[in-house]
């Protein structure tokens, strides 16, 4: 039984795999708002703002509270004025932390199902 996840740990890694790969959609919008200019900037600037916004809700409805608040503020950081080259700075360091916390959010699911199983062995055995 070792190494095997339960079924409710496989269904979460399934629902973070497929925000992983959201957040690398946005990631690549924001490449592509980076080597625009003018008015096709303006246009990726505001395909920014609905994939995060997109994702905010998916983030909510998926119980990532945190990373939904963090999607949010990156929303926001999108549809604030100032220089492109600032919104960019500011847009890749939350896809980056977006990207880390989903990577960290699956790590500790993947341990806390292998402790859970294993304190059940260990139940188990003593009986």
């Amino acid at each position: 039984m070792a190494g095997k996840l339960s079924p409710k740990a496989q269904m979460r890694l399934k629902t973070l795999r497929e925000m992983e790969d959201k957040v690398q959609h946005i990631y690549g919008l924001v490449e592509h708002y980076a080597a625009s200019q003018g008015r096709s900037a303006e246009m990726y600037a505001m395909n920014v703002k609905r994939a995060f916004g997109r994702l905010k809700l998916e983030l909510m409805g998926a119980g990532l509270d945190n990373l939904s608040q963090l999607a949010a503020s990156m929303e926001l950081a999108a549809k604030r004025g100032g220089s492109q080259h600032k919104k960019l700075r500011i847009l890749r360091e939350g896809v980056g932390t977006l990207k880390f916390n989903i990577e960290m959010e699956q790590r500790s699911v993947v341990s806390a199902d292998q402790a859970d199983q294993a304190e059940e062995e260990a139940e188990e055995s003593s009986s």
